[in-house]
């Protein structure tokens, strides 16, 4: 199973943005970490549907630094 790491940001005012280094423009928001994290799994299946409904194939993990997510799957943190 392929997992691409998620990059979290909490903003300004107090929401958490999930970012995919190696997906751009698949971004995800929530009140906090983990209802970020949920919504990061969910944004990343819709963008992997969106690459095989295309015929594309998305871009390789290259990215090492965050929390990884799979595709409905749970995330885990990277171990330091």
């Amino acid at each position: 199973m392929v997992s691409y790491a998620v990059q979290l940001a909490t903003r300004y005012d107090g929401l958490v943005i999930a970012t995919f280094p190696d997906l751009p423009g698949v971004t995800a928001l929530g009140s906090d970490h983990d209802e970020a994290l949920h919504e990061a799994r969910r944004a990343l299946d819709e963008a992997l549907a969106g690459y095989a409904t295309d015929g594309v194939e998305p871009p390789a993990p290259a990215a090492k630094s965050g929390t990884m997510v799979s595709p409905g799957l749970t995330a885990r943190p990277i171990p330091a």
